[in-house]
Parts: C-alpha cells; sequence; structure tokens
C-alpha cells in the first residue's frame, strides 16, 4: 500500500512538533532505510530515559503556550510573533543536571523532580548523562554531532573540588575564567564558545546587557549542534507545494518529495514517518496532526509513555512524502517555563542552595536562563544548533533606606565614634 502525507514542518501554528525531529532514535536501519525493527530505550537506564522524555515534553507544552512571555526583568530576550518553533530539551537537560550537582536541600530536590530523576541517585544521573555523550560519540562516520559544555567563573574563584571532578568526568565540563566585571568581554567570550562549538550555527547567546558586571558569580552553559545527510536525499519539487495554514488560508511555499520504504505509523492524533540519516542511529520524525486537530491540540496530548508507545508501533512502509523545506530560529528565556514545572528556589535569591560548585563561596541564584535554537532541513539533510545559558548572581540583602534613619562615623581600627546624627527628612 502506497501512502501520502503531507509534512507539517514547525510547531504551534505551521510546523513540526518542535524538539523532537531534532535528537530522537527512531529505528535501526540500513541506508536503503528498508530495515525498521522497533526502537529501543537506553539500556544504561530506561527509567532515567523515561523522565527525561516526560522533562522534554513538559517543558516543551510551556514554551510554545500563545500566552507565554518573558519574565520582566529579561526584556531584552525577543519575544517572537513566528508561529515557527525549534527548541533542545537535551541542553536544558544537561544545564540543569550540571546545577543538579552543585545544589542541596529543596533547590536539589525541586530540579530533580522537574527532570523526572526524583528516584535516581546523583550518580545514576550522571552516569546517565555520561551514557548519552558515548552514545553520541559513536555517531560520527558522515554526520557531525558536537556535544559541549562550559562553565565561566569569576578570575578570583575556584570550583570546588567535587563538582570539577564530577563535571570533567561525567560531562567532559570545560572550565574558564572570565571577567564579569567587563560585560562586553565576558559576552563576546561566552557567544564565541557557542559559536565555536556549533559551527557558526548559533553565533550569539547571551548579550552584554544580560550580564550584571558587579554581582554575576558564574555561567554554565551548553551547546548541541547536529549536521547530517538523509540516507536517501529528497527531490524538490518542481511547482510550490500548497501548504494549509490552521487559519484556512493557502500559501505556496518551497517543498520536496521522497517515496522510499520507512518507519510509518498512523494514531488515533496524527501520522509519524521516522525520515533516517546516513550513519543510521538517528532521525527526523515529522509529525502531522490528523485532519482537524491543531498542532496546539496534539502538543497538549503529547507525553513521554505515549510518544515511546508511539514509536514501539512504527513498521517499515512505502510512504510518499511532501513537505516544506525550512529554516527555524527561536529564542527562549526558559526561567517561567522551569518555574511551572515546579523549579522555584533556584530563581530566588534569598532562597538558592548552590553550595557545592565553588570551593568558598555560595553560588548565588540563577538570573538568567535562555536558548537560542536553528533549525534547517531541506531535500540534503538537516542542520541544528542549540546554546543554552544559565548564569547567577549575589543573592544580596536589600537594604533600602526609605525612612529615618541614623548614621554612624567612626575610626574602625580603634572604634572611636567621630559623628552620629538622625536625618528625618533628607529633602530639607
Amino acid at each position: 500500500m502506497k501512502l501520502w502525507t503531507l509534512g507539517v514542518i514547525a510547531a504551534m501554528g505551521a510546523g513540526i512538533v518542535g524538539g523532537i525531529w531534532l535528537l530522537n532514535r527512531p529505528s535501526p536501519t540500513t541506508t536503503n532505510q528498508t530495515h525498521t525493527t522497533q526502537p529501543q530505550l537506553s539500556p544504561s537506564n530506561p527509567d532515567l530515559l523515561h523522565g527525561a522524555n516526560q522533562f522534554a515534553f513538559n517543558l516543551f507544552k510551556e514554551i510554545t503556550r500563545p500566552d507565554y512571555q518573558a519574565t520582566a526583568q529579561h526584556p531584552t530576550i525577543v519575544q517572537q510573533s513566528s508561529p515557527n518553533k525549534v527548541f533542545s530539551p537535551l541542553g536544558v537537560q544537561f544545564v540543569l543536571s550540571l546545577f543538579l550537582n552543585g545544589a542541596e536541600g529543596e533547590t536539589y530536590d525541586e530540579i530533580a523532580h522537574a527532570l523526572g530523576f526524583q528516584h535516581a541517585s546523583l550518580e545514576a544521573i550522571n552516569q546517565f548523562h555520561l551514557d548519552i555523550q558515548q552514545r553520541l560519540r559513536r555517531w560520527q562516520a558522515e554526520s557531525q554531532l558536537v556535544l559541549a559544555n562550559s562553565i565561566w567563573i569569576r578570575t578570583f574563584d575556584s570550583l570546588h573540588p567535587d563538582f570539577e571532578r564530577v563535571g570533567k568526568a561525567f560531562y567532559a565540563l570545560e572550565a574558564h575564567q572570565v571577567d564579569f566585571s567587563n560585560p562586553v568581554e565576558a559576552a563576546r567570550r561566552i557567544n564565541d564558545w557557542g559559536k565555536w562549538k556549533t559551527q557558526g550555527f548559533v553565533p550569539e547567546i547571551v548579550t552584554a546587557d544580560e550580564i550584571d558586571p558587579k554581582e554575576t558569580i558564574l555561567a554554565i552553559a551548553n551547546a548541541l549542534y547536529l549536521r547530517a545527510l538523509w540516507a536517501q536525499p529528497f527531490l524538490v519539487l518542481e511547482e510550490p507545494l500548497k501548504f494549509r495554514l490552521e487559519s484556512g488560508k493557502v500559501v505556496n511555499v518551497s517543498g520536496m518529495e521522497a517515496e522510499l520504504k520507512v518507519p510509518y505509523v498512523k494514531t488515533e492524533l496524527c501520522e509519524i514517518v521516522g525520515w533516517l540519516y546516513r550513519d543510521g542511529d538517528w532521525g527526523c520524525y515529522v509529525v502531522l496532526p490528523r485532519l482537524g486537530l491543531s498542532v496546539e491540540e496534539l502538543v497538549s496530548e503529547l507525553d513521554a509513555s505515549r510518544w515511546e508507545a508511539w514509536l514501539g508501533q512504527m513498521k517499515a512502509q512505502q510512504v510518499l512524502t511532501m513537505m516544506p523545506r525550512f529554516e527555524v530560529k527561536s529564542e527562549y528565556d526558559l526561567i517561567p517555563a522551569l518555574q511551572r514545572l515546579g523549579i522555584h528556589q533556584a530563581f530566588r535569591e534569598d532562597e538558592a542552595e548552590f553550595t557545592r560548585i565553588l570551593a568558598d563561596r555560595d553560588a548565588g541564584f540563577i538570573y538568567l536562563f535562555k536558548q537560542v535554537a536553528r533549525g534547517r532541513v531541506d531535500e540534503r539533510g538537516t542542520e541544528a544548533g542549540a546554546v543554552t545559558v544559565a548564569i547567577t548572581k549575589l543573592a544580596g540583602t536589600p537594604f533600602i533606606v526609605d525612612r529615618p534613619f541614623l548614621f554612624v562615623i567612626s575610626d574602625r581600627s580603634s572604634g572611636v565614634i567621630l559623628f552620629m546624627g538622625i536625618v528625618r527628612d533628607p529633602s530639607r
């Protein structure tokens, strides 16, 4: 039987169920895409993989809400009007997991629960992330995939020995010292790192205005980059592809097509096709909602259990796919979404407990958590990149002198008081 699909390629309006297509593992296959056995969960810890997948869907639902807004303290983060979205849940997961290694108390519990790791030991969590990196490194024959982590600390600070040891052993963590009192230079160095790791695909993640020159303590960043060719390339359509928006309007777009035996499943909510890359272990899932169901409605129904069940039902099927070529870029302030997932203390200056990142002091609280992601899919393959960064600063004690007060001027060495006074009305 021959099946026809018109691919929908961007989340929340006209596209991909974002974040799914970037890094999901289809069934093993040869380059002709004909051998399609059931996908397997990570053998190292399927419970942690399930938790991570659930975190991905939970976070994706939040950042694709039509009313999602950046926090008021970060107006520099662009609120995009585009209905198309791309997002890397794995980048956020790695940054949070590194913070988990420096957290204590309720701060630790909230992050672990949001990630779906609340029932695992920290040792198991770290091993799980090491396994992910090792599996990704094996996928390098005809494709390029980079996953990198870094921490940026002040020039006069040093890392806690345990955090440094775990970071290097399980996350290949690169440690850099930077002068945050010069925010232009600090931003340049962090951006250059992300640009280098993503082959120039994501040239900037943070601006100088987002770095507090007096109170910034550290930044933790993740970079993820993928460039892969299809096992069998598409053909560019000679005529424009008519793409129907959810409003009913039809637009002409540049399209491509291919007819091959590929992993396919039709569910009660959607159709899914898996397009595989030459290395065979990874691919792009295109998820097409059933007629009458919007992408937003489909996203609201997704969770890890349903997604994993659908992947397990995929079978080799002769499919003629026609879909748009596309490029998407997104920028997110992640703090509101992570707060809705139950992470609160990490973002509160008087409650965050990051006591095990630095050797001699607390690491403060997270005041900036953002991601810039970009993806391109065309007839040759996929290129995608994301840089995620979280920055902490001092948890200062507020001291607002807005009522009558005393002042004392004394010699600090001897304690001798030189002057004393009262200010009842500074306007006089």
